[in-house]
């Protein structure tokens, strides 16, 4: 798998709008050429998309604006940069320094910028991680200790021997059916709810993610679609323009071409035969009448 060279081909083609084929079609070439899994180059593929409208945005805004602003960096390219780390290190990358620079041109950013912000968040996380192994503790919820609201339809078992309960969620209220939702995961040894709810949440978070990118695909494609149509338009116009003109000089031409055949048939005259039809001669090449009907006096 080569990820790092199937990015900067991709980057380029997107920079110099050389997408030859479709945006599915270039991407899964890319894939079977880098021998990489299908479809995991879509993320990378929105969010340089994204990036790249982004650029335009504020490469406009240097140029209103005399003072130069720092470019804040966003949730989608914070992301992009360590799913790109991951992916290189899963490939067997083990220099962080050259990683971190290949991020740093795939974003457009200095070195110093990406390697700060990556350990600043490596830091913060690891901090935060601590603190909720310090403090935060998880236990199994028994029976006795599951919510009144979330047990009332439980059957009463003193009679009959303990088993495991599967409490059912008929209410429609969500704080019952959630209660009733951890108590049953926890009493299945092999699932980890900890694990389980995390990786709902980062489901959920994908989710978001792609449908914004998704989102802003869509918008910059219709922009474009849009500007496409005006350019359309303006070249049909300068075609039927010239064809105007065109049409105009050959009917001028025609018409030249009359009065120098007359010219012609006046200076082999004789000089008498010149002065007998001087007058005659005169008024037409007094006026010069063009197709479109104007009048172009050439003597007097």
């Amino acid at each position: 798998m080569n990820l790092k060279n199937a990015l900067f081909e991709l980057k380029e083609a997107l920079v110099n709008h050389d997408l030859r084929q479709s945006e599915e079609a270039f991407i899964h070439e890319l894939e079977n050429k880098n021998n990489l899994r299908s479809g995991s180059l879509v993320f990378y593929f929105n969010n340089l998309m994204i990036l790249s409208m982004n650029n335009i945005e504020n490469d406009n805004q240097n140029l209103e604006d005399t003072k130069k602003i720092n470019r804040k960096w966003t949730k989608n390219e914070i992301d992009f940069m360590f799913e790109y780390i991951k992916g290189r290190q899963e490939e067997g990358a083990l220099n962080i320094t050259e990683i971190l620079e290949e991020t740093a041109q795939l974003l457009n950013r200095g070195y110093q910028s990406v390697n700060y912000k990556y350990y600043s968040i490596l830091k913060a996380r690891e901090k935060k991680q601590a603190a909720n192994q310090t403090v935060h503790q998880f236990t199994t919820i028994a029976h006795k200790d599951v919510p009144v609201t979330s047990v009332a339809s439980i059957k009463d078992t003193s009679k009959t021997p303990q088993t495991n309960q599967i409490i059912p969620a008929e209410d429609n209220d969500l704080l019952d059916i959630l209660s009733g939702l951890i108590t049953n995961v926890q009493q299945i040894p092999s699932i980890n709810l900890n694990d389980m709810l995390r990786g709902l949440y980062q489901l959920t978070n994908m989710a978001l993610q792609n449908q914004e990118a998704t989102e802003e695909v869509e918008r910059m494609k219709s922009t474009i679609n849009l500007e496409q149509e005006a350019l359309r338009d303006r070249l049909a116009k300068q075609e039927q323009q010239l064809l105007q003109e065109k049409k105009r000089n050959d009917e001028l031409q025609i018409e030249v071409s009359k009065l120098a055949k007359e010219i012609t048939a006046f200076n082999k005259l004789g000089d008498a035969a010149k002065i007998q039809n001087l007058k005659t001669y005169n008024q037409r090449l007094n006026y010069l009448i063009d197709g479109f009907g104007i009048v172009l006096q050439v003597g007097s």
